[in-house]
């Protein structure tokens, strides 16, 4: 097993503190970012001194830090609550109708969660939901593309000036779908019209620079038959080619129902690697990094791909690090 390969992913701790597990994810396979739940989090002080401690034995072990990310859209999806900023749901600030008011709620929340050591905010969402049977549908600004993509930029805007890397999410688009990808594989609408719907809040995200793009576990007819979050249709030839797309490109979680009905976790990282994304979230099992994290260093096909992954993985890390007055 190659623990260098070990940057292109993300994952889950165990719990609130620098236990065993934690350890043995961040210094033995060292890994390239964790990911905080409710389950890491008791109050900002605790938070802080986690992500020190991650810090200090990721440093220690391959001499780069890792990504710190964290789901705080707001309304129902917030990791971080009281003491912590909390803001409405993307449904409800699409309803003020006035993105000035977003992009200040965006910096407030990512300046605290830098003052915590958090790097990323795993947001905004750009779906375009149908109708309230979407499962996106309080979780996104509005039906309308365009209010989606200027709200979302105001968003990106925000969390930029707070400090934190953003990343858009769920590309290609959960908008009209009605299955839950956390349960099992949704199917996206036909494509034409309905797909440039879908995309349009991505393509606006993509040129304004945006740091990064999640992948959603969902089937693209006309592109693949494999959920995009698997296809090179999907992330090198649409999101990285036709979208011009230069940042990083992370799965959504691969343990999710969407995914682990039809494919091992490990096969999935594979999959997912071969199809051009540079972060692969795995965010609950850990014996499932170390399985996925074996199945990159095995395949032959992926000899050419990882280097050039990793490599602009760190880059980034350079970068942001550099630009935050840290030596890496």
């Amino acid at each position: 097993m190659e623990t260098r390969w070990g940057q292109l992913f993300m994952v889950g701790l165990p719990g609130p503190e620098m236990d065993e597990t934690a350890r043995w994810l961040i210094q033995d396979l060292q890994v390239g970012g964790i990911i905080l739940f409710q389950r890491n989090i008791i109050e900002p002080g605790q938070v802080a001194a986690l992500v020190r401690a991650c810090q200090a034995a990721a440093l220690a072990a391959s001499g780069y830090p890792l990504w710190v990310a964290v789901d705080q859209e707001g309304g129902p999806v917030q990791r971080l609550r009281h003491p912590f900023p909390e803001m409405p749901s993307a449904h409800h600030f699409g309803s003020l109708g006035d993105p000035a008011v977003v992009t200040a709620a965006a910096q407030q929340v990512g300046a605290a969660l830098r003052s915590l050591g958090i790097t990323i905010n795993l947001a905004p969402v750009l779906d375009v939901p149908r109708s309230a049977a979407c499962p996106l549908w309080e979780r996104s600004y509005s039906s309308d593309p365009e209010q989606v993509a200027a709200f979302g930029l105001a968003a990106i805007e925000g969390y930029l000036a707070g400090g934190v890397l953003p990343v858009a999410k769920h590309f290609p688009g959960l908008g009209a779908t009605q299955l839950d990808s956390h349960l099992d594989l949704p199917m996206a609408a036909p494509g034409g019209a309905e797909r440039q719907r879908d995309l349009l809040p991505f393509e606006r995200a993509v040129a304004a620079g945006v740091f990064g793009v999640m992948v959603a576990h969902v089937v693209v007819p006309e592109w693949d038959d494999r959920p995009a979050s698997l296809s090179p249709v999907a992330v090198s030839q649409v999101l990285r080619q036709r979208l011009g797309c230069s940042g990083l490109v992370f799965t959504d979680d691969l343990e999710m129902g969407a995914i682990r009905n039809h494919y091992a976790v490990a096969e999935a990282a594979t999959l997912a690697a071969a199809a051009g994304h540079d972060v692969l979230l795995i965010c609950e099992e850990v014996q499932h990094v170390a399985a996925a994290l074996n199945a990159l260093s095995q395949d032959p096909a992926l000899r050419e791909v990882l280097p050039r992954t990793r490599n602009r993985v760190l880059t980034l890390k350079r970068l942001f690090w550099a630009g935050h007055g840290a030596a890496v």
